[in-house]
């Protein structure tokens, strides 16, 4: 048979982690009826799942402005203030 442990809330009614799990930074939870389960995970990059938002359509000028900007390979400049940029683009 399976061991069960009840976590039990202090005063705040904040729940103590067995020692096993103290260590962990991150948690995922599930509830299921009266229990949470809890999974440790070790990222946050998780997406949401956005399968029930609806497809929105881009104008086709948006997208031309977008390819045009992502298709600029020039590399940056660096400067203190809009005059000395200037004065860098200019050389």
């Amino acid at each position: 048979m399976a061991e069960i442990n009840i976590l039990k809330t202090d005063a705040r009614g904040r729940i103590t982690l067995p020692s096993e799990f103290r260590k962990e930074p991150l948690f995922e939870y599930a509830i299921k009826g009266d229990q949470i389960i809890l999974y440790p995970v070790r990222t946050v990059r998780k997406y949401p799942d956005m399968s029930d938002l609806p497809a929105e359509e881009l104008s086709s000028q948006w997208v031309a402005r977008e390819k045009e900007v992502n298709a600029d390979s020039r590399s940056g400049i660096t400067a203190a203030t809009p005059a000395e940029a200037i004065k860098k683009r200019r050389k």
